[in-house]
């Protein structure tokens, strides 16, 4: 059963993608646990690289899908 977290609970995060060493910080437009993925859509996204937090680009939206173990999520 999806899991959908209520948008007035979380609304700004840091997403970081472990595998590819990317942080995204932005505003959670929708986030779902489906069979152990995760699938998120953010607006107003700022990218960073994780290790070093250096600044990469800004998208206005990003949407993907990824295995729920190598993401991190915590509020902004």
């Amino acid at each position: 059963m999806p899991i959908a977290m209520d948008q007035a609970q979380l609304t700004k995060v840091y997403l970081t993608d472990l595998e590819r060493n990317l942080t995204f910080f932005g505003i959670v437009n929708t986030l779902n646990e489906v069979n152990n993925n995760m699938e998120v859509h953010l607006t107003d996204v700022k990218v960073y690289e994780y290790e070093s937090s250096n600044y990469l680009y800004s998208l206005p939206d990003v949407t993907f899908t990824r295995p729920k173990a190598i993401l991190h999520i915590e509020a902004a």
